[in-house]
């Protein structure tokens, strides 16, 4: 009896041990620092006895360090408090731990799906430790385990008709929209339908969270003849850090149409990128899917903008197709730009007659994207326009607003009567996409007219310093000149006419009337007697006069009197 007791007992202290080796397994199951955490947690400054909640999550203040006393003078602690905070957590009201947590510290639950940080307490100085002052406060964040969530898109038409030779493009799209990271992704696409090009398993080693794949299955077109539908399913899975699996499902159900009877078909491809320094094969292919020949089809076709022909073909053609029979063609095209964008090739034409009836038919539009330099250049001055002889500073600038980087060699040139007084007008540099550069030179031209600069040219690669040379230019610069400035108007003056038949004064000179100067006497007056006295020299009366008014010329030019001609006159004839 005793020994069965032993055994029960021994039995009893087994069990416990298993359970808390089970428990130890669990926990360590994953790496606590790979944990990811959703960002819709919630936090809040709690004091004792105070509880916060999350989901089935709460968490109770029980304790914080003691009070201490204070310093004798100071309102602070003797010695620092090193802070911490006694939490009690509870899951739907079963009790799963009581940890301590210092400023910054955090607790993650056993099973990994929840934690609490402690994000500050007060200050190890601060007052609300003392006795006399005790009200510590904690402020938590509680968060749950971030989780991975996968969502699937199949993205295709949903009708196609049916014709040979046709295929049916499949793009799978994964996400993972949730909280958390996603190991050992694979996704499975099944359908009856044939696959022409890619993987119907893929495998993804990681797919973050917020991140996506994709993957482009081609199926051949199956030729039907009734309506016919077909599903497409695909099946996409993988782990969290916990090895916990998620999955996502997604299927799509597509219509193919039988082909009209006796309707023929024109298809044109090309391939979907080259760079600029490449050649493009355009295939055109018409396809008589009557039982009898279609005679005379009129097919015409045209270059897109931005290539060139390589061929002397015209695009047009006239021909014979026998009953179910093909016709195909192939030439080649040059580009002559780049288009990051993307080139929409035009639709090729036929033109047919079927049973007294008269049909046209398009193809499809290709697209292809060139990848490729593209060189502009700009040509300004300092200022619009200048006086002959002054200084002009010209600036040429370079843009690449290709898709690839190139080597570039720009050249300026001047006119005759222009004269470089600094700087080059030419630059040469490797100049990589959505990249520009500039130079500038000094110029003085001594000309009247208008002074008009050539364009500016540019010579560059069509991939990197591969291909051949591509040229393009700036536009032409005109700099004007400052007409000459007005004169002011001037008021002319006529000039009076000399009546002696001389030579016309250029300066005339207004009279100036001198109360000084004896007017001559009145003619009815009698003549001047001088009184007795020494006998006067013999004088000219005449010149005496004509002293005394101002016709002598001498006393004229001493005195700047303008005599007028009527006196001198009577003065001549006395």
């Amino acid at each position: 009896m005793i020994a069965k007791i032993k055994r029960f007992g021994l039995i009893k202290c087994i069990i416990p041990v298993l359970i808390i080796f089970w428990l130890i397994n669990a926990s360590t199951a994953f790496e606590p620092g790979k944990l990811q955490w959703d960002n819709n947690g919630v936090s809040d400054t709690l004091k004792r006895n105070e509880v916060i909640s999350l989901n089935e999550y709460s968490v109770k203040v029980v304790g914080f360090s003691a009070p201490v006393e204070s310093e004798k003078y100071k309102e602070r602690p003797i010695e620092p408090v090193e802070p911490f905070v006694k939490l009690n957590i509870s899951r739907n009201g079963s009790f799963i731990d009581s940890p301590g947590l210092g400023q910054g510290d955090s607790y993650i639950s056993p099973d990994g799906e929840f934690k609490v940080t402690a994000v500050e307490l007060p200050l190890g100085s601060s007052n609300q430790w003392l006795y006399e002052s005790y009200a510590p406060w904690v402020e938590l964040e509680l968060s749950t385990r971030g989780k991975p969530d996968l969502e699937l898109i199949i993205d295709t038409a949903d009708e196609y008709q049916s014709a040979p030779n046709a295929e049916i493009a499949v793009k799978v799209i994964l996400k993972n929209t949730g909280t958390a990271d996603l190991t050992n992704v694979n996704v499975d696409i099944m359908s009856q339908i044939p696959v022409l090009r890619g993987n119907l398993k893929n495998y993804y080693e990681f797919l973050k969270k917020g991140g996506e794949v994709s993957q482009t299955i081609t199926f051949s077109m199956p030729v039907v003849m009734e309506l016919k539908k077909h599903d497409i399913s695909v099946n996409a899975s993988g782990n969290d850090v916990k090895d916990i699996s998620y999955k996502a499902n997604k299927s799509k159900t597509i219509v193919i149409a039988p082909q009209p009877q006796q309707a023929p078909s024109l298809k044109k491809s090309t391939i979907d990128k080259m760079y600029l320094k490449d050649q493009v094969m355009v295939s055109l292919t018409f396809k008589n899917n009557a039982n009898y020949e279609l005679k005379n089809v009129s097919i015409v076709d045209s270059v897109p903008k931005g290539f060139k022909q390589l061929n002397n073909n015209s695009l047009h053609w006239v021909i014979n197709v026998p009953a179910n029979g093909e016709w195909y063609f192939r030439y080649l095209l040059k580009p002559i730009e780049a288009n990051g964008q993307g080139v929409l090739f035009p639709a090729a034409t036929a033109q047919l007659k079927i049973k007294s009836e008269y049909y046209m038919i398009q193809s499809n539009r290709p697209e292809t994207v060139i990848y490729g330099p593209k060189i502009e250049l700009s040509k300004q001055p300092d200022v619009p326009e200048i006086n002959p002889g002054d200084v002009v500073t010209i600036t040429v600038v370079a843009v690449n607003s290709g898709s690839t980087p190139t080597m570039v060699t720009i050249n300026d040139t001047l006119p005759s009567d222009v004269t470089l007084i600094s700087g080059s007008t030419n630059l040469e540099e490797y100049l990589e996409a959505n990249q520009e550069t500039s130079f500038s030179y000094t110029i003085r031209s001594n000309s009247d007219g208008p002074i008009s600069l050539p364009p500016a040219t540019a010579e560059y690669f069509e991939l990197g310093s591969k291909g051949t040379k591509t040229n393009t230019m700036s536009q032409g610069l005109p700099i004007s000149i400052k007409p000459p400035p007005t004169p002011e108007p001037t008021v002319d003056t006529e000039i009076p006419v000399n009546p002696t038949g001389e030579d016309n004064i250029q300066e005339v000179i207004e009279p100036v009337v001198d109360d000084d100067i004896t007017q001559p006497p009145e003619p009815h007056e009698p003549p001047f007697i001088p009184e007795p006295g020494p006998e006067p020299l013999s004088v000219d009366s005449n010149a005496i006069l004509n002293l005394i008014v101002g016709c002598d010329k001498i006393s004229d030019i001493v005195s700047g009197i303008n005599t007028t001609s009527e006196v001198c006159s009577i003065v001549a004839n006395q």
